[in-house]
């Protein structure tokens, strides 16, 4: 069969489906909506829901930084310890969390299809003796 003959037509890149930095920002501006946090505090409370997954600190950092520098939160520092950090949701966080919340719930879906035939794919080559 010649090359491209019948491509199959792509809909959506692996990126697109769910990306981390989006799952990221909604368990922020989540936690945010009962109140200030501190970093850790988010930190932490991202790995309980995940049951032990966490996420990588510098990156987290980068992402409160992200939210900060786009107006959905503010910080502020705590006393003389720049570790001291601590968020605040703003009105424009409110509203991307709401966006989130609509967006989110059918991306998830698409992820877990993804994910589901991936793990299926997988299972083709479980049973084969690699030397």
């Amino acid at each position: 069969m010649p090359r491209n003959q019948h491509p199959i037509e792509k809909t959506e890149s692996f990126g697109q489906v769910l990306k981390v930095q989006q799952v990221i920002d909604f368990m922020v501006l989540s936690d945010l909506l009962n109140g200030q946090r501190y970093h850790s505090e988010m930190e932490q409370f991202i790995t309980q829901t995940f049951e032990g997954v966490g996420v990588n600190d510098a990156y987290f950092s980068s992402r409160l930084k992200a939210l900060a520098e786009s107006g959905h939160v503010t910080r502020h520092w705590d006393g003389d310890n720049r570790y001291n950090r601590y968020y605040q949701i703003t009105d424009s966080g409110v509203t991307y969390f709401k966006l989130m919340l609509r967006e989110l719930p059918d991306r998830v879906k698409r992820a877990k299809r993804v994910y589901d035939r991936f793990e299926t794919y997988i299972q083709k080559f479980g049973s084969m003796h690699l030397k």
